[in-house]
């Protein structure tokens, strides 16, 4: 019996987790759950139904389930073919891994040639010195940036934000968040504004930035609710948090 039910108890829960992080419609939750041999293959076949999904979900499997899967697959993928783009690929992969100071090693690894001043580099060496807690690295990296257009709504900036506030320059942390407040966009931004402002002893003028984004996207039509409901999600969450 217990060898029978492991199986179908881990395929449950790759699906339950392929699921959250897909963020489908809610109904497939309660299939995966009641229905959970059924139900799971009825979401595999809906969700995986050509050679090309099947592979991807081979792959998936393989990533949720075998620890360092895929940064060993981008470690073999660099060293058969050494180049930018896979150094930056397998960095990105220590980032979410939590594996800063391997990433940073890789991102200063690309800063060469034709990437010597590459923003896009640059940009990554400041986030992920910014969550190694090297702030600042991170400012030295972002007063780099400053003249570079791309980067001025990006969300790494919001880490050159926090940095700043880390380092105690209030002042310039609250220049670039108040830079980044524009209105019906860089909502992640704005989020992180609003935290700011509740750190920095402001609760009341968080709250009604938090409010302010929530009046924002209750006037977008159906589309532009379904593409922001996570960022909502959290913005949502955050306002309760203060009731």
């Amino acid at each position: 019996m217990i060898r029978f039910y492991s199986p179908i108890f881990l395929l449950q829960m790759f699906c339950l987790y392929h699921a959250y992080t897909t963020k489908p419609e809610q109904k497939w939750y309660w299939i995966i759950i009641f229905f959970p041999f059924i139900g799971s293959l009825f979401y595999l076949y809906h969700t995986f139904y050509n050679r090309r999904n099947i592979d991807n979900l081979t792959e998936e499997v393989k990533t949720a389930f075998v620890s360092n899967y895929k940064i060993d697959k981008l470690e073999k993928q660099l060293s058969y073919s050494d180049t930018v783009a896979n150094k930056i690929l397998l960095a990105d992969e220590h980032v979410i891994a939590s594996n800063y100071s391997r990433a940073l090693e890789l991102y200063r690894s690309c800063l060469h040639g034709l990437h010597e001043d590459d923003p896009k580099v640059l940009s990554k060496i400041m986030e992920t010195s910014y969550l190694n807690k090297d702030y600042q690295t991170a400012i030295e990296y972002g007063v780099l940036l400053k003249e570079d257009k791309g980067f001025a709504n990006s969300e790494e900036r919001i880490a050159l934000a926090w940095s700043y506030y880390e380092t105690g320059n209030i002042e310039d942390a609250e220049h670039h968040f108040k830079a980044m407040d524009r209105r019906f966009s860089n909502y992640e931004h704005r989020l992180e504004y609003a935290r700011y402002l509740a750190l920095t002893e402001n609760a009341i003028a968080s709250k009604e930035k938090l409010k302010e984004l929530l009046d924002e996207m209750d006037t977008m039509d159906s589309y532009e609710k379904r593409l922001k409901k996570t960022i909502r999600q959290k913005i949502k969450f955050q306002y309760q948090q203060m009731d």
